[in-house]
């Protein structure tokens, strides 16, 4: 399920929302800023809309619904989910006993990432997270864990590690970035 909202900013006259294929309409066209119209779109698709008094001038647009990628793993899918460069694939390192994730990858409108965003390890791996120095200021911190990198770091190279003993799904994020999708996730088997 996904929510669009189209905001009204007032300039460029009347305007309104109308699907293609009849599937939303905003309704008569107004000019007032502050309108806003939303669609709770279930099903995945395309599907193009218009804005009707400007559409042969071009103003058109589509709205592709996708269904989110998975991991198989939902505690994991649902943290992630919203990380630009989580695409379902899980990195597997479970015959290495060091594994590295790049911090500050790109991703998230900017180097806003960590790469990869999801991680899979076996007990006893030590994962070091490498910072490219881009996207500004970075950090580990982990939820359900005592476990983080300490203080924003702006720096290239490697910053922090960690060796994991207990087996379990450990998601974390970079706090300044949190909001922005800047989340990972490392599954200890």
């Amino acid at each position: 399920m996904t929510n669009v909202t189209w905001d009204w900013t007032g300039h460029g006259g009347l305007h309104n929302v109308v699907a293609l294929d009849g599937t939303f309409d905003s309704g008569r066209p107004n000019a007032q800023p502050g309108t806003a119209y939303h669609y709770i779109f279930e099903e995945p698709g395309t599907y193009p809309f218009v804005s009707e008094p400007h559409r042969e001038e071009g103003m058109r647009g589509a709205v592709i619904v996708r269904e989110p990628p998975s991991t198989g793993n939902q505690t994991v899918d649902m943290w992630v989910v919203d990380s630009s460069n989580f695409d379902g694939t899980v990195v597997d390192r479970t015959d290495s006993d060091v594994a590295r994730v790049t911090v500050g990858s790109r991703g998230n409108r900017g180097h806003l990432a960590f790469d990869p965003p999801v991680l899979k390890i076996s007990t006893g791996t030590t994962v070091e997270w490498k910072w490219t120095g881009s996207g500004g200021g970075h950090n580990v911190v982990f939820l359900n864990a005592d476990i983080h990198s300490g203080q924003v770091t702006h720096e290239s190279g490697v910053h922090f590690q960690h060796t994991f003993e207990q087996s379990g799904t450990y998601r974390y994020a970079c706090q300044p970035h949190r909001a922005l999708g800047q989340k990972g996730a490392i599954i200890v088997e």
